[in-house]
């Protein structure tokens, strides 16, 4: 009987342990630095081309795109176009992942113009938003935080009159495209651009792909464009926008940082593929005569397994651009309002 009864104590001790061990795996791993810590370590990279204190809000990348189409062609150039990478989820010492990688987009790009610090969530103090998916596309697309566009967390539906700079290129005539894997992008967030555009009868195009993958291959069959090729303004847009999941997925699973080997591994794989993507652009038998503008960012970071707070880990982004960007106090302080 004894025997029993110690029998039953030790498997009950072992399920403890074992539920234990499965809550902790859920979990992630703890995030083991200071915020403090988490600067000092991301500077330490030398990787930047401005410092933490003079991070660029993200709402700056409506404005490089929309200064690219507004200003005159170079010389021996006859089209323009853009392209915006994003990496959703990216956490900035995530960049730490690709250092040593000869595939790497963000390294390739920033080799070209520079590294750029960013931040979500709005700004401190003063109008400040969740360090969500949607609230921060949101600000880079429209140029604007929450307080412009009207979506300060997921689950919200932007304001029609807060443009995204899709919208505004294809007012000028130009074919744009929004590809994304994240159902609430086009379920949602930009359901009124969508609509609008169908009953204006807009160039966009709003496409919902199963996965990453399947994102992958839409974006390389609107930049491929090998020689004889014919192809139509809705097939190889001006202005192309889209998310990689990858990043996100791995954080909220295992957790934000590089301690956790699926985060690294989706850091990597992601930043592979927008190379590939950006290869195939250089490929393109009337590259000689486009302008192109490309950018990479991300959308947050993250802490343990989630995000949407105030900390650095959340609010610390990052923006790759193939033309350098003027760090000025015009730039420090962009955002538009209504």
């Amino acid at each position: 009987m004894k025997k029993k009864n110690i029998l039953q104590k030790c498997i009950a001790v072992a399920m403890a342990l074992l539920l234990c061990f499965c809550a902790l795996c859920a979990c992630g791993k703890q995030e083991i630095k200071d915020e403090d810590t988490y600067i000092s370590e991301v500077e330490s990279l030398g990787i930047f081309d401005n410092s933490v204190a003079d991070a660029l809000p993200q709402t700056i990348i409506h404005k490089l795109i929309m200064e690219h189409f507004e200003s005159p062609l170079p010389e021996g150039k006859t089209v323009k176009k853009a392209i915006f990478l994003g990496y959703d989820g990216f956490r900035v010492d995530g960049l730490e992942n690709v250092l040593h990688m000869d595939d790497s987009a963000i390294l390739y790009v920033s080799g070209q113009g520079g590294l750029y610090h960013t931040f979500s969530g709005g700004v401190a103090g003063v109008n400040e938003q969740a360090t969500s998916t949607a609230p921060s596309w949101m600000a880079m697309l429209t140029g604007g935080w929450a307080d412009y566009n009207g979506v300060d967390n997921n689950g919200q539906t932007k304001d029609l009159d807060a443009e995204t700079f899709l919208t505004k290129v294809a007012k000028t005539g130009r074919a744009v495209s929004f590809t994304t894997s994240w159902r609430e992008h086009t379920a949602v967030s930009y359901q009124p651009d969508i609509i609008a555009s169908i009953e204006n009868g807009l160039p966009a195009q709003y496409t919902h792909q199963i996965d990453d993958e399947a994102t992958y291959y839409q974006v390389l069959r609107y930049v491929a464009k090998p020689a004889g090729a014919q192809k139509t303004a809705a097939e190889d847009p001006d202005a192309i926008f889209f998310t990689f999941e990858h990043t996100d997925h791995a954080g909220h699973d295992t957790g934000f940082g590089n301690q956790n080997e699926a985060y690294v591994e989706a850091c990597q794989t992601a930043d592979s593929w927008g190379y590939e993507i950006i290869k195939t652009i250089e490929a393109r038998s009337t590259y000689p005569q486009e302008d192109w503008l490309i950018i990479i960012s991300t959308d947050h970071g993250g802490t343990e397994t989630s995000h949407g707070g105030q900390t650095l880990f959340e609010r610390m982004t990052w923006l790759a651009c193939n033309k350098p960007v003027e760090i000025t106090e015009e730039n420090k302080t962009f955002a538009l309002k209504k």
